[in-house]
């Protein structure tokens, strides 16, 4: 099971104007992927779906996150949701 970790709530928004000449947005937020037996964790940045930032914590990808793409791709778009540890269960 993928663990990813939200250490703070800052938002980077990258935004402009399109060469079809409309206005974007992009939203990320910094989280770090721990990788089972790696020391530390990966830094990367995931896409927000919408305006609000997760909070810090631990999660895990949402089985929402995997679609079938228009060309019959497995594609993947980033849904985080709070991580059960196994273990404890």
């Amino acid at each position: 099971m993928l663990k990813i970790e939200i250490t703070s709530t800052a938002v980077d928004v990258k935004s402009g104007v399109s060469q079809k000449n409309k206005p974007y947005e992009i939203r990320s937020q910094v989280a770090y992927l721990h990788v089972q037996g790696e020391v530390y964790p990966v830094k990367f940045s995931i896409n927000l779906r919408d305006s609000q930032p997760y909070n810090k914590g631990f999660y895990t990808l949402s089985p929402d996150s995997f679609y079938v793409d228009g060309y019959q791709n497995l594609s993947v778009s980033p849904v985080l949701v709070p991580f059960v540890d196994p273990a404890k269960k």
